[in-house]
C-alpha cells in the first residue's frame, strides 16, 4: 500500500508565515492543479498501454493462426 500525501497536505507542513493567505491558497490551488494534470496524463498513458497490449495480442494470435 502506498503511503502518499497530496502536495496540498505537504504544503501545510511548510513554514508559510511570510506568505499572505491569498498566496498560500494560490500555492495550494496550483499544486492541486498540477496533481490533477499529472493524474490525467498518467491515466491516458495507462489507457494507451492497455490498447497497445490488446492490439499486440490480437495481431500475435491472428498471425499464429496463419502459420
Amino acid at each position: 500500500m502506498k503511503n502518499t500525501q497530496t502536495v496540498a497536505e505537504l504544503l501545510k507542513n511548510v513554514n508559510t508565515s511570510y506568505l499572505t493567505d491569498a498566496e498560500k491558497y494560490e500555492a495550494i490551488a496550483r499544486a492541486e492543479r498540477a496533481e490533477y494534470i499529472v493524474a490525467g496524463i498518467s491515466s491516458a498513458v495507462q489507457s494507451v498501454k492497455k490498447a497497445v497490449l490488446k492490439l499486440k495480442t490480437a495481431f500475435v494470435s491472428s498471425s499464429a493462426q496463419h502459420a
